[in-house]
């Protein structure tokens, strides 16, 4: 049995960019239980790396990763996976020009 999620999907669809369409896709997944299926989205979800170097466009392009990395933690029971995933996160960030505080601390406590 498929299920459709419609308005995310087709907000997807529209502009891979639409971080807020993401989140409501991924918490869809999450939903459903199916740990695969999850992880395919989140990873499309984190392909969509914000075009221009500027915090405000970044800003909800990385809660996608700190969804991302808590979902591997504590629902995916994978540390491992939830390391990978803060590693990945701050190598992306152009930490010359900004960073994100709340990934390090997160990354630290976990």
């Amino acid at each position: 049995m498929q299920i459709f999620f419609g308005l995310p999907q087709r907000l997807i669809v529209e502009n891979k960019m639409n971080y807020d369409a993401w989140f409501d896709l991924v918490n869809l997944e999450i939903a459903t239980g199916n740990i695969a299926r999850t992880r395919d989205t989140f990873e499309n979800a984190v392909k969509n790396v914000p075009l221009a170097p500027e915090k405000r466009l970044w800003r909800r392009y990385i809660y996608l990763w700190y969804d991302y990395a808590t979902f591997e933690e504590l629902e995916a029971n994978d540390p491992l996976k939830a390391r990978e995933i803060y590693e990945k996160a701050l190598k992306l960030v152009p930490h010359k020009l900004f960073t994100f505080s709340k990934l390090w601390i997160m990354y630290a406590h976990f």
